[in-house]
């Protein structure tokens, strides 16, 4: 279910990294922990029911309703590197990712404690088989694009299954405008060898990039009290859309016509108008 910001602010750690402009906008955030899949469906559910329906899936964009979703499932019981940044969503699903690490892998929970050399990784799937890592870090950049394009885009939401967070402030995702402002920063609830998700779902502010940090150091090392190893499971946003204009100059040699939210624009002059005005 979703949750109000003052029962945000208590249970899940909520971090306003802009309280005065935050405070300002119109969001719902969603959170749940447990031991299984089972356990975090319903918020995970009510969640993609705020985005809204369908799964776009990989059709081409703009559409002008439903969601994206990738759970990386598509190799089986595969382990599949993939370097930095890594782009086998950004055409069909609009979404980069890119790492300080050295690239990300995809693979089953085996298949992770063998890339990571440690028998002692077992993680817990929400939808088997696979999951998602970086690789040599614990950071996680999602930068959007207008699906079957490389036209950057934004998002409206963004929300993330992890598994094995065991600290409470371990885990993150941190939303970023497109003129790069921190819009927020939700810390993930922990579930020892359970699952855990956060999302967020945004009126007033169209997101650019998410920074997801999983745990508090890359994979690789033996967990203890202090050492949280993170890896991801599946990842629901909003369609990715172009906009808004942020600066007159965009709407020029054409530029207006790309634009897709808030609307589509009828000239450079309408286009201009919006910037100036937001209306």
């Amino acid at each position: 279910m979703p949750v109000n910001l003052a029962a945000l602010i208590i249970a899940v750690s909520f971090l306003l990294t802009n309280p005065s402009a935050l405070f300002g906008q119109e969001f719902v955030a969603y959170s749940a922990a447990g031991l299984d899949a089972a356990a975090i469906q319903a918020v995970v559910d009510a969640f993609r029911n705020a985005i809204g329906s369908p799964n776009n899936g990989n059709a081409p964009g703009p559409l002008g309703s439903g969601r994206r979703e990738i759970n990386w499932d598509g190799g089986g019981s595969a382990t599949s590197p993939a370097p930095t940044p890594f782009t086998g969503f950004q055409l069909n699903r609009g979404a980069l990712f890119t790492t300080p690490g050295t690239g990300f892998v995809q693979a089953p929970p085996s298949g992770l404690a063998t890339t990571f050399n440690n028998v002692t990784y077992t993680f817990t799937t929400f939808s088997p088989l696979r999951l998602f890592s970086p690789v040599g870090s614990n950071i996680t950049d999602v930068h959007f694009f207008r699906p079957g394009t490389e036209t950057p885009a934004t998002v409206n939401a963004f929300g993330a299954v992890f598994t094995d967070v065991d600290l409470p402030e371990s885990t993150s995702i941190e939303y970023f405008s497109p003129e790069g402002e921190s819009l927020a920063k939700l810390f993930v609830p922990p579930a020892k060898d359970g699952l855990s998700f956060v999302g967020l779902v945004l009126t007033n502010e169209r997101v650019a990039v998410v920074r997801i940090a999983s745990g508090n150091t890359a994979p690789g090392p033996n967990e203890s009290g202090i050492v949280d190893v993170v890896v991801l499971d599946d990842l629901i946003y909003g369609e990715p859309l172009v906009g808004p204009p942020t600066d007159a100059d965009q709407c020029k040699k054409g530029g207006w016509s790309e634009f897709e939210f808030p609307r589509a624009f009828k000239n450079q002059g309408d286009c201009v108008k919006f910037v100036e005005t937001g209306k």
